[in-house]
């Protein structure tokens, strides 16, 4: 959907409330001219529950819901560094014992936002782009095997672990931040790194409690390919040059902190 489609139902609707305002107000005219008491009478019946414009307000949610749906999964689509970030982790989502579900994806991926920065975060987006644009489509399909194989994506996720493992230095706060941000309502809005705030509004809240076991699943699975055991010497050198630090010094800690919380 293009930005000219924004806000289409809603205005579909007042259009279809003005004229049939304008097309009341003339029948009940007389010499061209309406009472200000016809003009109330007329305004609480067109305005009223159940009243004669009922049935056009429930097509314009029918619209507005299925307008919401399209462009929410044609942004899922364009997520490419959403994507990427996802793809550590995305055999648990088929499995029902992992407590872990396609609605938990919103939420964690707001919090890597939020870790990244916004400016980051584009800027990755931006180059995740870029490596689709350069990759030849099959059959007008994007190549994802391609995509997520390619080095610039894997120095892409890189960064994004990296950024990730650095906030756990202190474990048990972002664990718990962690925790506020995937059990929270859609209608929470973040005011840093660490806390959140609830919309106004009514908030909904999820009905499968993402626990500190949740968790632990996930950020074993998502930093996996940065375990020192799973990494060859030159992988350890290559990412030493890169960050300044070594794959032991940055996720040892961290592994360290999710392998004791595993055994509880």
């Amino acid at each position: 959907m293009g930005h000219a489609f924004l806000g289409m139902p809603c205005h579909k609707t007042g259009g279809i409330a003005i004229r049939a305002f304008a097309a009341a107000l003339a029948e009940q005219a007389v010499g061209g001219q309406v009472s200000v008491s016809t003009i109330r009478r007329l305004c609480d019946v067109l305005s009223q529950w159940q009243g004669p414009l009922a049935g056009h307000y429930a097509n314009a949610e029918h619209g507005c819901v299925t307008q919401f749906t399209v462009e929410q999964e044609a942004r899922h689509r364009a997520n490419y560094l959403g994507r990427v970030v996802v793809k550590t982790f995305s055999h648990l989502l088929g499995e029902p014992e992992s407590g872990i579900s396609r609605d938990h994806l919103t939420p964690f991926l707001s919090a890597v936002q939020i870790i990244l920065g916004e400016d980051t975060h584009t800027e990755l987006q931006a180059k995740c782009a870029e490596i689709i644009e350069e990759l030849p489509q099959k059959n007008r399909l994007t190549p994802w095997d391609e995509f997520f194989s390619h080095p610039q994506t894997a120095l892409i996720l890189e960064q994004v672990l990296v950024s990730i493992a650095k906030t756990f230095q202190r474990f048990e706060t972002r664990k718990d931040w962690f925790l506020i941000v995937m059990n929270s309502t859609p209608n929470s809005k973040s005011i840093g790194s660490t806390a959140l705030v609830a919309k106004s509004g009514p908030q909904i809240k999820q009905t499968a409690e993402f626990g500190e076991a949740h968790l632990m699943r996930l950020l074993s699975a998502l930093f996996a390919g940065m375990h020192p055991a799973s990494m060859t010497e030159q992988a350890k050198t290559d990412f030493q040059s890169r960050w300044g630090t070594s794959v032991e010094d940055l996720f040892g800690p961290l592994f360290v902190e999710i392998s004791k919380r595993v055994k509880r």
